[in-house]
């Protein structure tokens, strides 16, 4: 049979049966401008690939620093794909994602925002990188299966529009079986109390970078406060393992 034949058997494009040839995976013999497939060597490949997969390896990052300095040309240069593609490859192997925003994602977009800070890169540009980071995070939001640990809400004091720090949060929340709802930003006191209690929420959880909302974060700490609903605010410097340790504790106590 001819090799369009034999794609439409094996249930791919006929581009992706060529490429099959050109690998070796699937043999066949050029007759002109025609690729014939003996049956033999189809039915082969069938069963081949028809036999389960075994699970995946897990990735062991050797050198963190060299994964940084790749990403932080991608996002500086504006690479979308290519970020996206980097980070999602560690996610495919099994790199906790724990380990891939405070080992990758954390140091480079501190470095990044010290360069703005130093007048090398410019509002933009840091912008358009921490846009980039969050929507790459977006695929790294499963939750694993197993009994959840309970419920807890992420969000950011009004003031403090920097939301990054929230979705790595709830990454790493979610992956680790919490019932994470990502709230955002400017997410005001008494709305909060109100999903709080809707949800029967475990904890609140506030993320604040900017130092000018720190006033605005001590007032939804007391507002939380007076509702009786259980807390942990993090700010610069936090470290997401302490914030998952903090929250497991929680659950451990319940």
């Amino acid at each position: 049979m001819d090799l369009k034949e034999a794609a439409n058997q094996l249930g791919v494009h006929y581009q992706t049966a060529y490429q099959w040839v050109r690998e070796g995976r699937l043999q066949a013999e050029k007759v002109g401008s025609v690729y014939n497939v003996n049956e033999d060597d189809l039915q082969y490949l069938i069963q081949e690939r028809s036999k389960p997969s075994p699970p995946p390896k897990e990735m062991q990052v050797r050198d963190w620093a060299a994964q940084q300095t790749k990403l932080l040309n991608h996002l500086l240069s504006g690479e979308e794909l290519l970020a996206r593609v980097q980070i999602q490859r560690l996610a495919d192997g099994k790199v906790p994602v724990i380990d891939v925003c405070e080992n990758l994602l954390s140091p480079v977009l501190t470095e990044i925002g010290d360069r703005w800070e130093g007048g090398s890169v410019t509002i933009a540009e840091e912008h358009r990188a921490s846009a980039i980071v969050e929507r790459s995070l977006a695929n790294l939001m499963s939750s694993p299966a197993g009994r959840p640990k309970g419920v807890v809400i992420v969000t950011t004091p009004p003031g403090d529009e920097h939301s990054l720090p929230a979705t790595m949060a709830t990454a790493v929340l979610r992956n680790n079986r919490w019932i994470t709802h990502h709230l955002g930003t400017q997410v005001p006191a008494l709305d909060l109390v109100k999903i709080a209690k809707d949800t029967k929420a475990d904890l609140v959880v506030l993320t604040i970078t900017n130092p000018d909302a720190r006033d605005s974060l001590k007032m939804i700490e007391e507002t939380l406060n007076g509702y009786d609903i259980a807390h942990l605010s993090g700010g610069m410097g936090s470290k997401l393992r302490d914030l998952l340790e903090s929250v497991n504790t929680l659950a451990k106590g319940t």
